[in-house]
């Protein structure tokens, strides 16, 4: 078969569409969608790198807001006894409140073992005061333009505020101490423990005082050994009737007079003092890395750096 001139031109017409055709659809297309997703790809980690480098820009404000909580924490556990095991605690109370000299000298005794509890939790709710608001008819029609009903909730904005507060779980441990102690030693373990907790800025309480006699058998002392005893006035001498002053017998002594109990001693009685420390742990120093520097970024050498590989354990 032989083709013209106008054949041959035709023919070679079509294969030249079809060369390129196949051109198009076989390199040309493939590589234009992949120019396309390139660059959507390119649009979403430039919004990404952007939302990094914000970032990146706030890494100074959470170092200080880091530093800052770690800070309020360490202060906040000062204002707490330190932590002690059962052992630590009956050693501490018995080198700060019973094994003193006074209480040497004044012959108190430890009846019991000091009864130590393990360590456990207590919860602490909010100390708030809650203001006393009185409303009547005549009060109410008196508000004419709501002041009054504004100036009650901003008074009452207080407690509501910490009255919605959760009640906070710490640390705490107790104890008991079981002492014959007479009255003036009792108030004066009693400020111990409060003055030792304002000068170290401690958690401490007594929880209870329990007395066997609430007079401390001070009845059975001789008067001029009871306690806040006032002194007699100096009576002027009875004179005789040449002047002379007259001897008055001594006075019987009471003491052979009082039947004294097995046990008891004058002046002293049982008190069972129920002790508590409370503990909060002081946070740990956390790792906040070096300061920020956003010139890190000006140049190129940090688009070689990556990230080391994560070893994995055999």
């Amino acid at each position: 078969m032989k083709f013209g001139y106008r054949d041959r031109i035709v023919l070679l017409i079509v294969v030249i569409v079809l060369i390129l055709s196949i051109g198009i659809f076989v390199f040309i297309r493939p590589k234009w969608e992949e120019l396309n997703t390139n660059k959507q790809v390119k649009k979403n980690l430039e919004g990404e790198w952007s939302t990094k480098l914000n970032e990146f820009k706030l890494i100074p404000k959470k170092q200080q807001i880091i530093n800052e909580k770690y800070e309020e924490g360490t202060n906040l556990s000062k204002e707490f006894t330190d932590e002690m095991s059962s052992v630590e605690l009956g050693k501490f109370l018995q080198d700060n409140f019973i094994n003193i000299d006074k209480f040497r000298e004044d012959e108190v005794e430890l009846i019991e073992t000091v009864q130590l509890g393990e360590k456990g939790t207590s919860s602490l709710s909010y100390y708030y005061y809650t203001p006393s608001i009185v409303t009547y008819p005549l009060y109410e029609y008196a508000d004419l333009d709501g002041s009054l009903a504004k100036a009650a909730e901003d008074k009452m904005k207080e407690a509501n505020l910490l009255g919605a507060r959760a009640a906070q779980t710490v640390g705490s441990s107790g104890s008991v101490i079981h002492l014959s102690i007479n009255r003036e030693d009792t108030m004066e373990l009693l400020n111990a423990v409060n003055q030792y907790a304002a000068d170290h800025k401690d958690t401490m309480m007594i929880d209870s005082v329990i007395l066997k006699e609430a007079e401390f058998n001070e009845d059975l002392l001789d008067e001029d050994e009871k306690p806040n005893k006032q002194e007699a006035k100096e009576e002027e001498p009875e004179l005789d009737e040449d002047g002379n002053p007259i001897e008055k017998a001594p006075a019987q002594n009471d003491e052979e007079e009082k039947d004294i109990p097995d046990g008891v001693k004058p002046g002293y009685t049982d008190v069972q003092i129920s002790y508590r420390a409370y503990y909060v742990q002081a946070p740990t120093k956390p790792e906040v890395g070096p300061p920020y520097d956003e010139t890190i970024w000006d140049g190129k050498e940090w688009r070689a750096v990556t990230a080391p590989a994560e070893s994995t354990a055999e």
